[in-house]
C-alpha cells in the first residue's frame, strides 16, 4: 500500500468507527454520569471532531502534498484538542486513559504538522498512525463502557 492511499484508508476506518459509536449511543438513555451522559452532554461532539481531525492529519502526512490549507487545518486540529481537553473527562477510567492519550498524540501530530509546513511537509505518518491507534483503543473502551451504562 502506498503512502498516498493510506490517509484515505485511515479516513474510512475513522468514519466507520465513529458511525459505530453513534449507533451505540443511540441505544443508551441514562443521563447520570455515565459514558452515555458524557457523550450526550458534549463528549460526542469532541469525539466526532477528533475523528475528523485524524482524517486531516492523515491527509497532511502525504509527503508530496502541496495543499495550501494544511497549516490552517492543523491549527484547527490544535483548537479541537484544546476544546476537548477543556471539556470534562470521560467518567470511565479506561476510556479516559485512552482518550487522554489520543488527545496528547493528536496534539503532538498537529504541532509537528504546523512546524513541518514551514519546510514543505505536513504531519508525520508515524505520529498520525500512533494517534489513530490511540483513538481506536478509545473507541473500544468507549463502546465497552456504553454497553455497561
Amino acid at each position: 500500500m502506498s503512502i498516498r492511499s493510506s490517509p484515505a484508508v485511515r479516513g474510512v476506518l475513522v468514519m466507520t468507527g465513529t458511525a459505530l459509536l453513534l449507533t451505540a449511543l443511540a441505544g443508551c438513555s441514562k443521563d447520570k454520569e455515565t459514558m452515555s451522559g458524557w457523550a450526550k452532554d458534549g463528549g460526542q461532539k469532541h469525539v466526532s471532531a477528533i475523528a475528523t481531525d485524524l482524517k486531516t492529519l492523515g491527509e497532511a502526512s502525504d509527503p508530496l502534498t502541496t495543499d495550501p490549507t494544511i497549516a490552517p487545518r492543523c491549527t484547527q486540529v490544535l483548537d479541537d484538542v484544546k476544546a476537548a481537553k477543556a471539556f470534562r473527562d470521560p467518567p470511565d477510567e479506561i476510556a479516559n486513559t485512552s482518550w487522554q492519550e489520543t488527545l496528547n498524540r493528536v496534539q503532538t501530530a498537529a504541532s509537528h504538522c504546523l512546524r513541518n509546513v514551514k519546510t514543505g511537509g505536513g504531519s508525520s505518518l508515524v505520529e498520525d498512525m500512533d494517534a489513530q491507534t490511540s483513538f481506536h483503543a478509545f473507541l473500544r473502551g468507549f463502546d465497552s463502557a456504553l454497553s455497561q451504562s
